[in-house]
C-alpha cells in the first residue's frame, strides 16, 4: 500500500510539473533517478514509434513479450550511446504516467544477479539493470546508468505525432 501511495504521489507530482512547465519540453528534473528522485517528463503531447527512436540512434536488439508489463503495447530492448535502454511503449501518455511509471519504479536498482529476476536478460544471456528512467509522450524509457542516453534519443527524434 505504501509503495502504491508513493507511486501515485510521484505520478501526481510529474503531472503538476508538466502542467506548470514554462513550455521548455526538453528540460529535465534530474540526471539520475535511482531511488526517490522524480523522473523527467518530456514532450507529453507526442506519440512516439520505435522507428523514430531507431532514426535517432537507438539500436534495437529485440522485442519482449508485454505480459509482465501492465498496459504496455510493446517492450523493446537495445542500446544507444553504449548504454542499455528498454523502451516501453503505451497507448497514451496517461498510461505511461500511471502503469508505466509504476512498472519502471518496480525494476529500478534491482541487482542484475538478484534472485528476484531484477533487470532483463539480453540476447547473449547477460542480465542488465536500470538505475534511471524518463517518460516521453507515450513511452517510458529505462536507462542503464543515468538518463543522458535516453534524453539524447528523445531530443534527436523528429516529431511524428
Amino acid at each position: 500500500m505504501r509503495k502504491l501511495l508513493i507511486t501515485l504521489g510521484i505520478a501526481l507530482a510529474a503531472l503538476i510539473i508538466a502542467a506548470c512547465s514554462s513550455g521548455d519540453s526538453d528540460s529535465s528534473v534530474s540526471t539520475t533517478n535511482d531511488g526517490e528522485e522524480q523522473a523527467p517528463v518530456l514532450r507529453i503531447d507526442e506519440t512516439f514509434t520505435i522507428e523514430q527512436f531507431e532514426a535517432a540512434g537507438f539500436k534495437l536488439n529485440q522485442e519482449f513479450d508485454t505480459d509482465t508489463v501492465p498496459l504496455a503495447t510493446n517492450v523493446y530492448y537495445g542500446f544507444a550511446d553504449r548504454r542499455d535502454i528498454e523502451i516501453r511503449k503505451y497507448a497514451s501518455h496517461a498510461d505511461a504516467m500511471s502503469a508505466g511509471v509504476e512498472s519502471a519504479l518496480s525494476v529500478l536498482g534491482r541487482s542484475p544477479a538478484s534472485n528476484s529476476g531484477g533487470g532483463i536478460i539480453t540476447s547473449n544471456n547477460n542480465r542488465t539493470s536500470y538505475h534511471a528512467y524518463l517518460v516521453a509522450g507515450n513511452v517510458v524509457m529505462l536507462c542503464q546508468t543515468d538518463i543522458s542516453a535516453c534524453e539524447n534519443l528523445v531530443k534527436n527524434t523528429i516529431s511524428g505525432g
